[in-house]
This record gives C-alpha cells, sequence and structure tokens, in this order.
C-alpha cells in the first residue's frame, strides 16, 4: 500500500512540475517588455561604435546615410563621422529597390 502511494504522490507532483504550477511559472509573453526599434538601434549603435565618441549627440545624415556625431573641442565644434571599432564609417541599411523608385520618381 505504501508502494502505491509513493507512487501516486511522484506521478502527480511530476504533472505539477510539467503544467508550470509553482512559483517557476512561466511569463506570458504580454507580460514580456520588447524594445523600442528605436531603442535596439540605439542599442546596435553602442555596440558597435568605438570609444571616445559622443553616441548621445550622433544622428544619420540623409546625404551620405550614415551616423555623424558632434565633437565638442577646445576652441569649435567639429561633426565627425561615427566610427565602428575597427575604423568603418557606421551607416544606416541600404534603401530598398523600392524606396529607390520612390525617390526617384519624386514621391
Amino acid at each position: 500500500m505504501t508502494i502505491r502511494m509513493f507512487c501516486a504522490i511522484a506521478a502527480i507532483s511530476t504533472m505539477a512540475s510539467c503544467a508550470g504550477i509553482g512559483p517557476e511559472a512561466v511569463v506570458p509573453p504580454s507580460a514580456v517588455k520588447v524594445p523600442s526599434v528605436e531603442q535596439q538601434i540605439k542599442d546596435q549603435i553602442v555596440a558597435r561604435s568605438a570609444p571616445n565618441q559622443d553616441i548621445a549627440s550622433a544622428r544619420l545624415r540623409a546625404d551620405d546615410n550614415c551616423f555623424w556625431y558632434s565633437y565638442v573641442g577646445p576652441v569649435e565644434t567639429t561633426e565627425l563621422p561615427l566610427l565602428t571599432k575597427d575604423g568603418r564609417h557606421l551607416c544606416g541599411p541600404e534603401p530598398t529597390v523600392a524606396e529607390t523608385a520612390a525617390v526617384a520618381a519624386g514621391g
């Protein structure tokens, strides 16, 4: 009789753990906070950019589709390209064919 009782308790506790009953229950997807697109882009820029650059002043310029930041020197403020850790320009995504056709059509 005790073996049956032990097996029943073990089976119930195993099923309860598989069902997610208890303090380690799964968080529903709606409760998970997803960062905005702007925040995701900012996080990628911070991860890729070289140190000693003012990322807070960085902006995407339309003429070359690359990020530039303001360097405040002792005499003047200069616009400099935002560089990656290996010295390359940090640029935005290439425009798609549809975007290029819309710009060429004037709309």
